[in-house]
């Protein structure tokens, strides 16, 4: 497994618990905004066993929280055994996700307890956020996987100026909407160390753009969360 380190404790990283975070390393898209550019690469080859013996010994955790870069890009016989290992040590496992390999996403969810997953433009303008043509239409298999599990999930958007808008958003909720999705976030753009630094000089929303959008996207989904600092709902 490409591995790029841990976050010993998270308070907002799995809701209603604490949780330790493990940084995978490989993503195949390249969003301009992406502050986690440094996973794109890199990182050390190690064993299951190894990124589970991190982690296990932290009393204080609940759950693990697994992001990247893209969790599902790793090995997927390597990704059950890490997840078997940190059940059979009671913790819940979380996986955030950009819904790019439905396929293994369908494999895991049964083991898991919680997915984050990224829906980042309408479907018409994703392979200009994600860099890939075929994105679009692997997230949509994605969220129907999602939607027809038992797994809690939620759906979130990073709310980029120049990439989306409050026209963007409702389109957004309303195909949500029409997978049943009860649980979006709206997360806030921040311009420090983007990928593309053209968007260190973009300004994110005012935050009254999120609380007044959000009211409306709440006519197709019942819980909207604005996420900056910490969590907010609508």
């Amino acid at each position: 497994m490409r591995y790029g380190g841990v976050l010993d404790l998270s308070t907002v990283d799995f809701p209603k618990r604490l949780c330790a975070v493990v940084f995978f390393v490989g993503c195949p898209f390249r969003c301009p905004y992406c502050q986690n550019h440094r996973l794109f690469s890199g990182g050390i080859e190690v064993k299951p066993e190894i990124i589970a013996r991190e982690v296990v010994e932290n009393y204080l955790i609940e759950g693990v929280c697994f992001t990247g870069g893209e969790p599902l890009m790793q090995n997927l016989n390597e990704l059950v055994e890490l997840i078997g290992i940190l059940k059979d040590h009671s913790l819940d496992v979380k996986i955030d996700t950009n819904g790019y390999y439905p396929d293994k996403l369908e494999r895991v969810l049964d083991l898991i307890d919680y997915v984050a997953m990224d829906f980042k433009s309408i479907p018409d303008r994703y392979h200009e956020v994600t860099g890939r043509k075929d994105s679009a239409e692997r997230v949509l298999k994605s969220l129907k996987i999602l939607a027809n599990s038992n797994v809690d999930y939620e759906i979130r958007t990073t709310v980029v100026p120049t990439l989306t808008d409050e026209h963007d958003l409702l389109r957004i909720a309303e195909i949500l909407s029409s997978y049943g999705v009860r649980r979006y976030v709206l997360q806030q753009f921040r311009n420090e160390d983007t990928f593309d630094p053209k968007f260190r000089e973009i300004n994110p929303y005012p935050k009254d753009f999120y609380y007044r959008v959000g009211k409306r996207l709440k006519e197709f989904i019942p819980n909207v969360i604005v996420r900056f600092e910490g969590e907010e709902s609508i």
